[in-house]
């Protein structure tokens, strides 16, 4: 019961997190789909993630203002800020999901549970570069009562295939905290007809007891209608993205392909328990992604799909991480 007791308070805090507003703003609605599935490798490493956001374009409610303007670097915009709030979870399963008992030199099970509050701000802009920064909030469990086990076997169960048997080794039940804070640029330039060329960079830094890193990256586009959006949603680590686009009156879509590397302090799990002796592994401390898709706007939905490449996490994993995802982003 307990697991499910911690599930409901991280929905609770849902609602408790969103400001009061007397008119409604902007909103859009966002769900984020990531598997290995998409990219036929199998259930390995990190295997399913699945991601809620609200995303409004209003003033941030004043604590999250005020916890926002404490961090070094982070800069109020005034020319749009948006505030989005998520709910999602991440699974994790060793390479070998056949045996019962922990396997040395393979990474943990793992489940993670988690509620976010960010706020972006657009700091500048011009006619063709703009810039801002976003800062999140994550709280969160991993452990049993993440409930990774009862999602990922009862799917299995449903569509009729055999279940990772290992789950009895997760790691254990431990709150989760962390904050991060990423600054990126977008730049935009016609290149022939309506064809544009889009370079964003980023810089990332996150800490807290499930994720210590520092991370920079770029993101290359080209297609039509860019200025629409930056990128679409990923689930952390990885490229920042959030669900707000822009309306237009004629559809947008773009290719893109990015890069990010990663240098980690800390990996929850792969490091294991932070307070409780558990099953762990020796962790890389530095990792790359390079992550290529398409995206599609039309009038207030966009649709995006892409496919993930994730450079060995730890020391003795025997092939790279490999996954695809899909994003549904609506404004109402």
């Amino acid at each position: 019961m307990k697991r499910f007791a911690a599930a409901g308070l991280l929905l609770a805090l849902l609602p408790a997190l969103a400001p009061a507003a007397p008119e409604r703003p902007d909103t859009f609605i966002s769900v984020q789909l990531e598997n290995d599935f998409f990219a036929g490798t199998g259930d390995r490493y990190y295997t399913h993630g699945t991601q809620l956001s609200l995303l409004q374009a209003t003033t941030p409610p004043d604590w999250l203002a005020a916890l926002a303007e404490r961090i070094p670097f982070y800069q109020a915009g005034s020319q749009l800020n948006l505030v989005n709030y998520t709910l999602g979870q991440k699974i994790f399963t060793p390479d070998d999901t056949v045996a019962t008992a922990r396997i040395p030199g393979d990474r943990p099970y793992a489940g993670y549970l988690y509620v976010s509050a960010a706020v972006l701000s657009q700091i500048g802009s011009n006619d063709s570069v703009d810039y801002g920064n976003l800062f999140e909030l994550t709280l969160g469990v991993v452990g049993p009562s993440a409930m990774g086990k009862e999602i990922q076997t009862g799917f299995h169960d449903l569509i009729g295939i055999d279940s990772p048997r290992g789950w009895d080794t997760q790691l254990q039940d431990e709150p989760a905290l962390g904050l991060s804070y990423s600054r990126f640029w977008r730049l935009v330039q016609p290149v022939s007809g309506q064809l544009e060329l889009g370079i964003s960079p980023h810089v990332t830094a996150a800490v807290g007891n499930v994720h210590t890193y520092g991370a920079g990256g770029i993101i290359f586009r080209v297609g039509h209608n860019l200025r629409r959006d930056l990128s679409p949603p990923n689930i952390r680590p990885g490229f920042p993205g959030l669900a707000y686009f822009r309306a237009g009156s004629t559809p947008g879509w773009y290719f893109y392909l990015g890069f990010e590397s990663r240098l980690v302090a800390r990996d929850l799990f792969l490091d294991g328990n932070t307070f409780k002796e558990s099953h762990h592994v020796d962790k890389e401390p530095l990792v790359g992604d390079m992550q290529f898709g398409f995206v599609y706007l039309f009038d207030d939905l966009r649709i995006a799909f892409s496919n993930m490449l994730r450079t060995a996490e730890y020391r003795t994993q025997q092939t790279n991480t490999h996954y695809g995802a899909v994003n549904l982003s609506w404004r109402y």
